[in-house]
């Protein structure tokens, strides 16, 4: 065979070879300062927010949320954003409107009879005012003439009128003294109920919760993590949305047990939040806790509770709950390369990357300087340009 044959048949394998390899997926390598960071995630929360829940009405224990605004609305002062059934607080209305009625009423007739009675009193006073009158008048008319047993009879009904005057002149005071008393009772018992019927009546109106600023709704999950809805039972002390303040967001995380030694306030995160996934946001540690907890019940993994600060929020695009992947940067690691792990190739204790050529496939030493999220950074071996093959 001419060499020129085999020289074509050569080039026909090579031509061949590098079509087959076309289809294979390669990485081209860009050199960067790659930052070696802990990975977690969390949830965006506001500094400064308004909690709200149940009023504090008298003699109710349990509140059932009759209605509850959707989550996320926007609000302006003064709108309803929940309610609670009031039931139990109209039928206690109803009955202390109907005692006030009752005790109006006995008022009333009180005033009435009152009146009458005075009357009365003061015809049976003026009565006995001349009965005296004339038994004073008859015994001051006594002369020689008369019978000396006549003039004791005259002095002795006298004394009697006097008697009778007095008792019916202390029968009237004492009367209208009661009567006095029995009033102020009434009324007292009338105010009393009045008092109650308009508290009862603000508790009502309490019962339908408002916006006491502009803001936007969050729910706020109850221990389990589960959010409020409509027929849900509340005690006074249960939360049940906030009005976060847009202008003090941060992001509440937490760091594993394993990696929290090497996380300190003031390193550098970077955001990625997931319903704004086409950006990446700034942020720092701004506190790291320092009691370690379990996560959840469903997740009992050992962790510390962390607040990142945002270094420039968008307010427009940001919303309390929105869930966050962090990373916490830890170092930069300059003029790397990262690759997934599944690309490495190991022999003798080496790490080795498979990078593509015009005559196939050859393999390359490299060293990894670290590995994060499925991913080896690699910091000698390969060159801009390089095509590693995945």
């Amino acid at each position: 065979m001419s060499r020129w044959r085999v020289f074509g048949l050569g080039a026909m394998a090579l031509w061949l070879s590098a079509c087959g390899a076309s289809d294979v997926p390669t990485l081209t390598v860009k050199k960067a300062d790659i930052p070696l960071a802990i990975q977690t995630t969390g949830e965006l929360a506001a500094a400064r927010t308004i909690e709200m829940g149940p009023p504090k009405v008298k003699y109710t224990w349990q509140y059932k949320l009759s209605y509850l605004i959707p989550e996320g609305t926007w609000v302006k002062e003064g709108d309803p954003i929940m309610a609670f059934d009031a039931q139990q607080q109209h039928s206690r209305l109803r009955d202390l409107e109907n005692s006030l009625a009752t005790e109006q009423q006995r008022l009333a007739s009180q005033a009435l009879d009152s009146k009458q009675e005075r009357e009365q009193l003061e015809l049976d006073l003026a009565e006995a005012k001349m009965e005296l009158e004339k038994a004073t008048l008859k015994s001051s008319n006594v002369d020689d003439l008369m019978a000396r047993l006549e003039v004791e009879q005259l002095r002795i009904d006298r004394k009697i009128a006097e008697l009778n005057y007095a008792m019916v002149d202390f029968r009237r005071a004492n009367r209208i003294s009661q009567m006095v008393v029995d009033r102020e009772i009434t009324e007292t018992e009338v105010s009393r109920l009045t008092s109650e019927v308009n508290e009862q009546k603000k508790s009502i109106a309490e019962m339908q919760i408002k916006a006491p600023r502009p803001g936007i709704v969050v729910y706020k999950p109850n221990n389990d993590g589960d959010k409020p809805a409509e027929g849900d039972q509340f005690s006074v002390i249960q939360k049940v949305i906030e009005l976060p303040d847009l202008n003090s967001l941060v992001i509440e995380t937490t760091v594993d047990e394993q990696v929290a030694h090497k996380v300190k306030a003031g390193d550098k995160v970077e955001i990625k939040l997931d319903a704004v996934p086409e950006r990446t946001f700034t942020g720092q540690i701004e506190s790291l806790g320092s009691i370690v907890r379990l996560k959840s019940r469903r997740e009992p993994s050992k962790v510390f509770d962390a607040v990142v600060r945002i270094d420039n929020p968008d307010t427009n695009a940001m919303r309390p709950g929105m869930a966050a992947r962090l990373s916490i940067v830890q170092r930069i690691e300059p003029d790397a390369v990262a690759v997934p792990q599944h690309a490495l190739l190991y022999r003798d204790n080496k790490a080795f990357v498979r990078l593509k050529s015009l005559t196939g496939e050859q393999q390359q030493e490299v060293t990894i300087g670290a590995r994060q999220a499925g991913e080896a950074i690699i910091t000698q071996g390969l060159d801009d340009g390089d095509e590693v093959i995945l």
